[in-house]
């Protein structure tokens, strides 16, 4: 039978943990074991937490696929409108997740279903109308929120989307072909800014506001790890977020009627009520919690410039981003600590699902993905070395100028050398691993 997330509440409005029998089950639950790091329960905080405890006990889903699918959808059905200043960035209420879980336990799509059908009953239009899957490319999904061009065509007025991709490893594939502008459009959708491509047909968008939810599993998410995007900057605007089954539930039916209409009708007037707020800012009490606090602790060792420092490098604007969602879905714009330290909890739990997925990935790397790929394959190749031949078979979508520079940084690297062999009539380049001392 499945059991609820228990949580006590301090006097001070914080979260705390009294028991968690979805990530630590009590004697004589059936539980499936976690694989991989358990959320602190202070993400579940205010009244997004409140409805995950709600709809846990009618899901297999785990609560944090919940939530994040929450955070996200709720973000792009609030729309442009609130934004908060990071510098002299503009920061919309957008958040994008990738759900890394195994394909038969991860449950990522009941997660998202889960949310769809709580917002179908709230915001039915949104869902009908904003929400769609099937990332292609860049002009594809500027044309999803393109502007008018007069009396030809009279353009998107509502420029919110909920983009839902149950492949994301498809859509990774999609954006490295040759000439795909995805990637790049996917960056600038991220940051608020208005979208356009330079061809023939001249698409342009402006003020969309546009969310994203992946799937994935950590077998795929390691394979991709070698795409040069990872160093583009694409990944890191996604929250890597760990799922895994909670509960079994042979028998499960879902949520009741009664409870999804009593949700969505509070839901409807959060979202409604959000859509008017403009700047949102941080409290004193928040403010000084991030100052002293979050800041530093998020930006981290500047010199680790692996994969994973990649992955989670957008960690301290993240953290505000989230801390703005927390609260307007609390009726409010002012940040308060508790919004700040569910949003530092949850970015926290990202960083450690990201290690936790990409594992070895996650070390003894350079940081440049395709030289990071050259030096694996010359250490694979042993003492036969790696010829120049096998190098442009592996990077052949790469022009001659950009592969002997990679090759060049290679030799750079210890015990990585670049030796003459006697060839058929001419000698040719291999290049040799042979470990340092």
């Amino acid at each position: 039978m499945p059991v609820e997330l228990h949580l006590a509440t301090a006097t001070d409005g914080r979260p705390q943990a009294r028991q968690n029998p979805m990530y630590d089950p009590a004697p004589g639950v059936d539980r499936p074991t976690r694989p991989g790091p358990v959320p602190d329960p202070e993400m579940f905080s205010g009244w997004v937490g409140e409805t995950v405890r709600d709809l846990d006990p009618t899901t297999e889903a785990d609560p944090v696929g919940v939530l994040v699918n929450l955070l996200s959808a709720g973000g792009a059905a609030i729309g442009p409108g609130p934004f908060l200043w990071i510098g002299n960035d503009r920061h919309p209420a957008l958040i994008w997740a990738l759900t890394v879980g195994a394909t038969s336990v991860g449950r990522k799509g009941a997660a998202t279903n889960t949310v769809r059908r709580l917002f179908k009953a709230a915001v039915p239009d949104f869902i009908a109308c904003n929400t769609r899957s099937g990332l292609s490319s860049g002009e594809g999904l500027i044309e999803m929120v393109r502007d008018g061009d007069g009396d030809k065509d009279p353009g998107v007025t509502d420029k919110r989307l909920w983009v839902v991709e149950s492949e994301y490893g498809v859509t990774m594939a999609r954006g490295r072909r040759e000439g795909s502008s995805l990637s790049g459009i996917l960056r600038q959708a991220w940051n608020g800014e208005d979208l356009g491509v330079m061809n023939r047909e001249a698409l342009h968008a402006t003020a969309p506001h546009i969310a994203v939810i992946g799937h994935i599993s950590p077998r795929e998410l390691r394979a991709k790890m070698q795409d040069a995007e990872m160093a583009g900057g694409t990944y890191n605007r996604f929250l890597p977020v760990f799922v895994h089954r909670t509960q079994l539930d042979p028998d499960g039916r879902g949520a009741p009627d009664e409870l999804i209409d009593n949700l969505a009708t509070a839901w409807k007037t959060v979202l409604a009520d959000a859509r008017r707020v403009g700047e949102v800012q941080l409290d004193q009490q928040a403010a000084q919690l991030w100052r002293e606090e979050v800041y530093a602790a998020l930006c981290g060792d500047e010199t680790d410039d692996g994969p994973l420092a990649e992955f989670t490098a957008r960690a301290a604007p993240y953290a505000k981003r989230l801390a703005m969602v927390y609260a307007l879905l609390d009726h409010t714009d002012r940040i308060g600590e508790t919004h700040l330290r569910a949003a530092w909890a949850l970015v926290r739990y990202a960083r450690a699902s990201a290690a936790h997925a990409l594992g070895a990935a996650a070390v003894a790397s350079t940081g440049d993905p395709d030289l990071d790929k050259l030096a694996a394959a010359v250490k694979a190749a042993g003492p036969g070395g790696f010829s120049g031949d096998e190098v442009y078979r592996l990077f052949k979508r790469r022009n001659a100028a950009y592969r002997a520079d990679l090759t060049a940084r290679l030799c750079q690297l210890p015990g990585y050398v670049a030796a003459q062999v006697p060839g058929e009539g001419r000698h040719r380049t291999v290049f040799l691993y042979a470990p340092p001392g």
